[in-house]
């Protein structure tokens, strides 16, 4: 033990006497910890879903493929609610619900905010094993007018968790707290704050029938537990079977069951909640982005990437410690002299390393500790949670573990030192292989970061080119903003907007741009019919827009209310040609029924096609409809100052909804939201690339520095024959050359294989190529420039004296 205190305390003299090689040194490995902490600390994140259910492999989560051209293939984590019901009269469930989540505007005192309640059935409290801390939670999840809160959300309405018994106001209702329950854990698949019953009284009747006794549409998620000695495979099977047999699925046309090529519209499958987080089936439909599901390939590519990004940090230092343990050849020679064993020797550099890499690990969960907060709010997830003393101890074993193997290879070139030539000043240049490893591992750390650069542009290039798509109509100038309950008061609201100063058109619509939900409806036009996006809209809501029209005229103004049996629609370019019109004027005049349209609609205009969809998405052909009384989004078209019309709008809100939060929202930024998680992953794999080209940089730097040393009998000696500064300048360059040409070899086809893959994901692609492979070869280029400069500097100055010395 005395010898290893005493191995340490050399090794710390060391650290001190170098400083600059020390703080290179720590700090390239504390970089690749701090990485590699935070990316599997995600993965472990990704594992630990459900995992304080005790009863999660046996509650299971419904999920849904609706055989719709274009949606055949999209699993979601959604489905149809009287799927709940159909279970429960099947008989092969203990318990089942369903779980509803809205948007709703909540007033306690004076203060109004925007919080998401979750309706659900009794059965949920089991299901989630939802803990009571105060009041009757079944009251909550059984009578209309009672909710049961979160200790959290509490404390953040009220101030305290003592709350049973107490009011607030809900859409303009007052609603009466009847229990108290804990928070779930970051970590569960069904997050709430606020719970209520599947029969809410604060919701729209009309609305809340067409969502609970809708077989053909979603609104959320359904949950179910099997009885005993009965699988999940039989209660699926059985759903169908009462889904095949229900009024919906038997009212269906001929023509609709024959564009379904004979297949059930829906087609059911169920995952238990210890699965569900990681379903590979969710990953191309509606769930795969969302907060209660991750894709399995992104999860375990993030998880390679630290490990990887670590590997890149112990290959950089084994590089630097081989050279350093060359420099030290007398001190080697003198510890031999003096009966050093070679066992002592290699221990002494094992145990150098070891403290290297552990001070690392230190400083690298600091700084995983400081990019936390953006690594969380990056990934979407609240990964407070990461650093528990466990963690913290598996960190730093790992940490003795990387300096022992990293210094590994080091202790080795330091047992073959030979003392006596060591001190009668020859020094021992690295052995023929010793330097090939060494340069396949500098070439290994520009394959990745090559291959992370490529890919990092061809991500980000998609994404910026999809945002710029053509939308179809004049997103700059244009607002949205989410109204309340009240239709007269909307109304009134979209009035007194558009005769503000620099507002050009107000209109109300059902849905906010580019959002989730799909409107998706069957309209029949004869004997045909086809699947068009149904757009419920109010009055000058395509002229607000600036949607081109192409024949006809527009729906009618707001003046001219219409009667439900002569309703008129607008049908985009795309509409018309699936229909069958092979020009837009030939649409003009037909009558369309569309499901829930009543006794149908005329189309009295066609439009140009506008594009909400991501690049992912096909572009829909759409049905404007003017239906009013539903629309509850308020876009507002202005020209000139932006703030004063925010202004303006701000000051009109609260005559009209004092108990809703105002919320507005520009397009653009509606928009760009299509495609913030690829702008998300194209941010982490930069910041992973970075890292690469930074580790990278070091390792060509000390291969530069080393391959100067090694070479400097040979650079003096052509200099004394004649060889010009391009000469010295070429045989230096020529080898760092090959390295980066090997690394681009290495790194670039597997970057061009996953580009390939990853492009396959969307309908309208970005003209790539091979260019983002081209620019990321290039930038290694410079960067290795950059690295060797100072030391090709050096060569290009050696004095000869200097080098043939000894």
């Amino acid at each position: 033990m005395h010898e290893i205190l005493r191995d340490f305390r050399v090794g710390w003299r060391w650290l001190i006497k170098e400083p600059g090689w020390s703080a290179l040194v720590i700090a390239g490995l504390a970089v690749g910890f701090a990485c590699c902490f935070l990316l599997m600390g995600y993965a472990r994140y990704s594992l630990q879903y459900n995992q304080h259910l005790q009863d999660r492999e046996r509650v299971y989560q419904l999920e849904a493929r609706f055989n719709l051209p274009g949606m055949d293939n999209k699993w979601l984590n959604v489905a149809p609610f009287p799927a709940a019901q159909a279970m429960r009269d099947g008989g092969l469930v203990d318990r089942t619900s369903i779980a509803w989540s809205s948007l709703l505007a909540v007033r306690v005192g004076r203060a109004v905010s925007m919080q998401e309640v979750l309706q659900v059935d009794p059965d949920f409290a089991h299901l989630f094993e939802v803990k009571v801390l105060a009041g009757d939670l079944a009251a909550a999840l059984s009578r209309p007018d009672r909710v049961a809160l979160t200790d959290d959300k509490a404390r953040q309405l009220f101030g305290s968790a003592a709350v049973v018994g107490k009011t607030l106001r809900i859409n303009g209702e007052n609603i009466v707290v009847a229990a108290v329950v804990a928070a779930p854990p970051p970590t569960s698949t069904r997050s709430y704050d606020i719970l209520a019953a599947r029969h809410f009284s604060v919701m729209d009747d009309k609305m809340a029938r067409a969502m609970l006794d809708n077989w053909g549409g979603v609104s959320g998620s359904v949950y179910f537990q099997p009885r005993a000695g009965v699988s999940s495979e039989q209660v699926v099977a059985k759903l169908q079977q009462a889904f095949e047999h229900s009024a919906f699925s038997r009212g269906l046309p001929p023509e609709f069951r024959q564009m379904l090529k004979n297949r059930p519209m829906v087609t059911y499958d169920a995952a238990s909640l210890a699965d569900v987080y990681l379903d590979p089936k969710l990953d191309s439909g509606l769930g795969g982005d969302g907060q209660d599901h991750a894709k399995p390939g992104e999860v375990w590519g993030l998880a390679a990437i630290g490990l990887l990004i670590l590997l890149l940090a112990a290959i950089n230092y084994v590089n630097l410690s081989t050279v350093r343990t060359i420099r030290r050849q007398r001190e080697i020679g003198v510890r031999k002299v003096l009966g050093a064993s070679v066992g002592r020797v290699a221990g002494q550099f094992l145990l150098e390393s070891v403290l290297v890499s552990v001070l690392a690990m230190m400083l690298g969960l600091l700084l995983a500790w400081l990019l936390l907060p953006g690594f969380a709010f990056l990934m979407q997830r609240e990964l407070a949670g990461m650093f528990t003393l466990g963690s913290v101890a598996l960190a730093l074993l790992a940490a003795v573990a990387v300096g022992g193997l990293a210094g590994a290879y080091p202790a080795w070139v330091a047992t073959r030192v030979r003392a006596t030539q060591a001190l009668s000043g020859r020094d021992q240049q690295e052995t023929a292989r010793g330097v090939w490893l060494r340069r396949a591992l500098t070439v290994t750390q520009f394959a990745v970061a090559m291959a992370l650069s490529g890919v990092t542009l061809a991500i980000a290039w998609q994404a910026w080119y999809g945002s710029r798509l053509d939308t179809g109509l004049q997103v700059e100038g244009l607002l949205t903003l989410q109204t309340g309950s009240s239709v007269s008061e909307r109304a009134a609201l979209r009035t007194a907007v558009a005769a503000l100063p620099g507002v050009r058109g107000a209109a109300l619509s059902v849905n906010n741009l580019a959002d989730s939900s799909m409107n998706l409806t069957s309209v029949k036009n004869g004997g045909s019919s086809v699947n068009l996006e149904v757009r419920s809209v109010g009055c000058d809501y395509l002229e607000t827009y600036c949607v081109k029209l192409l024949a006809g005229h527009l729906l009618p103004g707001c003046a001219s209310p219409q009667d439900e049996a002569r309703r008129e629609c607008v049908l985009s370019a795309s509409g018309a040609r699936d229909l069958g019109y092979a020009a837009p004027q030939l649409a003009l005049g037909r009558k369309l029924r569309a499901e829930g349209s009543g006794d149908g609609c005329m189309v009295v205009g066609v439009v140009s096609d506008i594009r909400l969809q991501s690049a992912h998405e096909k572009a829909r052909s759409w049905l404007y409809l003017a239906s009013g009384h539903v629309a509850d989004v308020l876009s507002v078209r202005f020209q000139g100052s932006e703030a004063a019309v925010r202004a303006g709008i701000a000051g009109l809100w609260p005559r009209y909804f004092p108990d809703y939060p105002l919320k507005m929202e520009s397009a653009r930024y509606r928009l760009d939201q299509r495609y913030a998680s690829d702008a998300r992953q194209a941010g982490l794999l930069a910041a992973a690339a970075g890292v690469a080209l930074l580790i990278a940089s070091f390792g060509i730097y000390v291969l530069a520095a080393y391959s100067v040393q090694r070479m400097a009998r040979e650079v003096v000696l052509r200099k004394l024959h004649g060889a010009g500064k391009a000469a010295i300048a070429s045989l230096i360059g020529r080898e760092f050359l090959w390295v980066l040409l090997a690394g681009a070899v290495i790194g670039l086809l597997p970057a061009w294989l996953y580009i390939q893959q990853y492009m396959a994901g969307f309908v309208e692609r970005a003209p790539i190529g091979g260019w983002t492979l081209l620019l990321s070869l290039l930038l290694c280029l410079v960067v290795a420039a950059l690295a060797v400069c100072r030391h090709l500097l050096a060569a290009l100055s050696l004095r000869p004296v200097l080098a043939l010395r000894g």
